[in-house]
């Protein structure tokens, strides 16, 4: 009997390390109205939850970044919790080699999640990125390519500590420029549960939202989904994957599984995830 013990036990912890350390590529092509042809066939991965910290397995963020590299991206979005909460400073995470190596690959964007806004010195985080020409995009926009005449408008939503006033619209404090409103427009936002609010202020209604968050619902249940997810509580209807807008169907929100864990170190049905989208 011990063997059948031993023989489970192992693949257990084969299981867990497969859930934890095999990453998932998703691959999605989405049609964008009025997309110029400058951004057409443009390549853009998304990045999300790798929830950086001491302990990270350097192994897997080289991994990380092998299989980004392979994707051949234009772009890179990172879509907030890059560092764990609660560290005392960021001197022993990979966080500049994350961000110098994701630079390298491609032009890199990235916006704020609620851990990223709660551990260390947020003007250290801040630096890191931008040192490591990282664009950090704090309720700010910017055209992609820089200065095409045809190109998309890239908003980022900064993260709030107090989630019970946010401002009205949500997307309020991102100024846009009258070109800037004309243009398609991407917006990133770590918070996902936010979707239908995105969309009230018709000068910014984002064509796509790439988010993250959830981790998917940690562990999912075949048919049911995610079981709990931050902001949406126990069996999230935004737990991953792509939606769309129930009055604008043609606006959609693609959201991650992430790529590291949080508070609960184990996915279950829930492999680490990097998103391929091709524009079209």
């Amino acid at each position: 009997m011990a063997w059948i013990f031993l023989v489970l036990a192992i693949a257990a912890l084969v299981y867990i390390y497969i859930q934890n350390y095999m990453i998932d590529v998703s691959h999605y092509t989405l049609t964008v109205p009025k997309l110029g042809e400058t951004m057409q066939g443009k390549k853009i991965v998304h990045l999300s939850d790798l929830h950086l910290n001491p302990k990270t397995n350097k192994s897997f963020i080289e991994t990380i970044l092998d299989t980004t590299e392979k994707q051949e991206p234009d772009y890179i979005f990172i879509t907030g919790d890059l560092v764990q909460a609660g560290l005392d400073d960021f001197v022993d995470t990979p966080l500049r080699h994350f961000a110098e190596e994701c630079a390298k690959i491609a032009p890199t964007y990235a916006v704020t999640g609620n851990h990223d806004i709660m551990s260390a010195s947020f003007s250290d985080f801040k630096f890191i990125l931008e040192t490591a020409e990282v664009k950090l995009l704090l309720d700010e926009a910017v055209i992609l390519p820089e200065q095409s005449f045809e190109g998309i408008t890239l908003m980022g939503l900064a993260e709030r500590q107090n989630q019970a006033n946010l401002p009205q619209p949500i997307l309020g404090p991102i100024g846009l420029t009258d070109e800037m409103v004309r243009r398609p427009k991407i917006l990133l936002a770590h918070r996902p549960e936010y979707f239908v609010h995105y969309m009230l202020d018709k000068t910014k209604t984002p064509d796509l939202v790439l988010s993250g968050h959830t981790h998917a619902g940690q562990f999912r249940l075949p048919i049911i989904g995610g079981v709990f997810a931050p902001g949406q509580g126990l069996f999230p209807k935004y737990d991953y994957g792509l939606f769309n807008n129930e009055e604008e169907p043609s606006k959609r929100m693609i959201i991650s599984r992430g790529l590291g864990n949080s508070s609960f170190p184990i996915r279950i049905n829930n492999r680490p995830e990097i998103i391929t989208i091709t524009l079209n």
